[in-house]
């Protein structure tokens, strides 16, 4: 859960939000005129089959890799945004393994030579100490290690058969020694997604790799828009009239270009666009976004869209919401 929602859920909110017109004129006066660039897709090929991940069973979008051109042509556009938008983070992952890219470091080091701030997310059995001597020298803003067992069982558990624990422990020692020795600012995060399966072990794993050199983060779980990933861990939910936020707020460029308004669409149901024949700019601006958020402001999807209204049924805590009349 991201400590903004974590906030609304703890506080009283005010009368204005009691209803989802409330929800959309915050929304609209929040939403930045330059689209913040949330996620870049390296590719969405992965040797991994995570219990909480989609990708392995239900994504039936085709996989291939970025070609780089493109990767250029999106970098460059933003690039040339304000200081604002430029400084925030810009996550080099969607659904796939980014380590796999063959060109994953030129990528890294052609983002911040140009000012921006790119994070990665990465499995550790796949970062050996030659590709984190490589990543280092490119100073992303963060990589991500994503290790979510405490042991090699578990860590197949939660990963599928091809993680290996040891190698994955391995690589992440050497990088941590590779990190000091070169006095690197590149910050390094060591993350557990907190599941049913794992959660009695979140002290330890926190224990373990404090004082390592590394920020330790225990993520709160999210099902995705899947219903039947719920009994995998807690979900968060939104307060009672929340529309999604995430069309007012980012954007996602999947490998091929396609731009979806949401870091879940993992099947690309609700393309904006493509990068390939338009802007970041245009696309945030333009007709699709503004009817994909008119069905966020109205609760009334298109028929296309199959993943907005059960995810929305997944998020939204019913309990706190009040009668039809107050809604209105």
């Amino acid at each position: 859960m991201s400590t903004a929602l974590r906030r609304l859920q703890q506080q009283q909110l005010p009368s204005c939000l009691n209803n989802r017109e409330g929800w959309v004129r915050l929304f609209e006066l929040k939403r930045p005129s330059e689209p913040h660039l949330h996620q870049i897709e390296p590719t969405n090929h992965c040797p991994y089959a995570c219990i909480m991940c989609p990708r392995s069973k239900h994504m039936r979008r085709a996989r291939g890799f970025m070609d780089f051109k493109l990767y250029m042509r999106v970098i460059d556009e933003v690039a040339g945004y304000s200081p604002e938008s430029k400084a925030k983070e810009i996550e080099l992952f969607h659904f796939g393994e980014s380590l796999l890219h063959p060109q994953i470091v030129e990528m890294i080091g052609y983002a911040v030579d140009k000012g921006l701030n790119i994070v990665l997310s990465v499995n550790a059995p796949q970062l050996t100490p030659d590709l984190a001597r490589q990543l280092l020298s490119r100073r992303p803003g963060k990589i991500i290690i994503s290790l979510d067992g405490y042991d090699q069982e578990s860590y197949q558990k939660i990963r599928g058969a091809n993680a290996d624990y040891k190698k994955a422990v391995d690589n992440i020692q050497s990088l941590l020694t590779l990190h000091r020795q070169t006095n690197s600012s590149v910050e390094i995060c060591i993350r557990m997604i907190r599941l049913h399966i794992n959660e009695d072990h979140v002290e330890a794993f926190t224990q373990n790799w404090q004082g390592s050199g590394a920020t330790v983060e225990i993520r709160d779980f999210f099902p995705w828009n899947l219903k039947e990933f719920t009994s995998l861990g807690e979900k968060p939910s939104f307060p009672a009239h929340m529309p999604c936020p995430f069309p007012w707020q980012y954007l996602v460029v999947q490998w091929n270009g396609d731009i979806v308004p949401c870091c879940r669409d993992f099947n690309a149901v609700n393309v904006m666009g493509n990068v390939w024949k338009d802007s970041l700019l245009d696309i945030w601006n333009g007709p699709a976004y503004a009817y994909f958020r008119h069905q966020m402001t109205t609760g009334n999807y298109d028929s296309t869209n199959n993943i907005c209204p059960e995810c929305m049924s997944i998020y939204t805590d019913e309990k706190k919401r009040v009668s039809k009349d107050q809604d209105k």
